[in-house]
């Protein structure tokens, strides 16, 4: 339950996170600089500033490269980054991801196991509780140090962060990651959909910060996507999802996992690229992208007509989205992360064919800050907003 706050803590609340995000975008700043920039005044940064060093997740120090002023130096406010961590969980199909992340969200301790799809949801939890209290040890974090947990979830989440309502390719319903893991961890817990926390991810800590809007691709075992507008995670609706993996592109296609024909993830995932290197080339793989740019870049028809319907596929579903939220940067993750520049050059000639004509030029595509930890850091980062930057 949250504790009732005075409108005097509330505000103070408020100061202290416009300073705290003003670093972590910002990097060091002096106090007056800070002050400035944030609208606040001399005395209130003094109070703030004052607060935070008391806590230890801020430090002071000379400025690194700057010449000393006349008399003084120039004194810088520092974000001191392994202050305090969260535990980021990226829960995928068939894989859980943890990592032991900073306040700026780098990892420092990880780990990873693997599970049956077809093992429950409550024993998956089980793992990660085990595997989550087992980081914790190896790292020696004392608890106080701990901020809380994130989970990157395989799927819509309800409206309190707390529950992941459904994962349609693993067939889960209504699994209670913070249920479980505060009561086992005794530690706050957020829960998110798991490609939307990867976009924050990038948003807050990546090469595309800055970027408005965001459109992040998560291309694995289905097909997630997530948005950043304003410097905010999109949350549309009770549940705040947005499927382009679930956009019909081929008219009689497959049936989807999710009950409808042609989605765009039954022509998009690495399943479907395993099977077509298996079925057409006669080859088995296990980085399915890679192999099959390697074919086509060698000359191979089949797979060069492979890779053509694959990014004739994703650049109808990506042309939807540029239509329709005109982002000014896609993110390509997943299977793309093994993806050769040739490939990112095909489906940004493609796309930019059949976008809109005045958004051709605007938008641009790019590969994944975070390659295979981007589940790690984006859990991480919804953490990290939750319980740091906007408690």
């Amino acid at each position: 339950m949250n504790e009732r706050r005075t409108p005097v803590q509330d505000v103070r609340r408020l100061h202290r996170g416009m300073v705290l995000r003003s670093l972590r975008d910002g990097g060091p700043q002096p106090r007056a600089e800070l002050a400035r920039r944030l609208g606040l005044s001399a005395t209130t940064m003094t109070k703030v500033v004052g607060q935070l060093l008391d806590e230890g997740v801020v430090i002071e120090a000379e400025s690194e490269g700057v010449a000393a002023r006349v008399g003084r130096p120039s004194v810088d406010v520092r974000l001191k980054a392994d202050a305090r961590q969260v535990i980021g969980i990226h829960v995928g199909a068939g894989a859980v991801q943890l990592g032991l992340c900073d306040l700026t969200a780098r990892a420092g301790h990880t780990s990873a196991f693997t599970y049956d799809l077809a093992e429950r949801p409550e024993r998956v939890a089980a793992r990660v509780v085990d595997a989550a209290i087992d980081l914790l040890a190896r790292a020696g974090l004392p608890r106080g140090q701990l901020l809380g947990v994130g989970v990157a979830a395989p799927g819509p989440v309800d409206p309190a962060h707390r529950v992941n309502v459904l994962s349609v390719n693993l067939g889960w319903r209504d699994v209670p990651f913070s249920d479980i893991l505060e009561r086992e961890l005794g530690a706050a817990t957020v829960v998110d959909h798991n490609v939307r926390s990867m976009a924050l991810a990038e948003a807050r800590y990546g090469k595309a910060a800055g970027v408005d809007p965001l459109l992040y691709v998560h291309v694995r075992f289905g097909l997630g996507a997530g948005v950043v507008i304003g410097g905010q995670p999109f949350r549309s609706g009770p549940y705040g999802v947005t499927e382009l993996g679930h956009l019909r592109v081929v008219e009689k296609g497959r049936r989807c996992a999710c009950g409808a024909v042609g989605c765009l993830e039954t022509v998009v995932s690495e399943p479907y690229l395993v099977e077509q290197l298996a079925t057409v080339l006669g080859q088995e793989s296990t980085r399915p992208m890679r192999d099959l740019a390697r074919l086509a870049d060698g000359g191979d028809e089949r797979a060069v007509s492979i890779l053509d319907d694959l990014v004739d596929y994703l650049t109808t579903g990506l042309a939807s989205a540029v239509n329709l939220l005109n982002p000014e940067l896609i993110v390509l993750g997943g299977i793309f992360d093994a993806a050769p520049d040739t490939v990112f050059d095909k489906v940004r000639s493609v796309l930019h064919d059949k976008a809109f004509p005045i958004l051709r030029d605007v938008v641009r595509v790019d590969r994944s800050t975070f390659g295979i930890n981007a589940g790690v850091v984006g859990s991480a980062a919804v953490a990290l907003d939750r319980f740091f930057y906007n408690p």
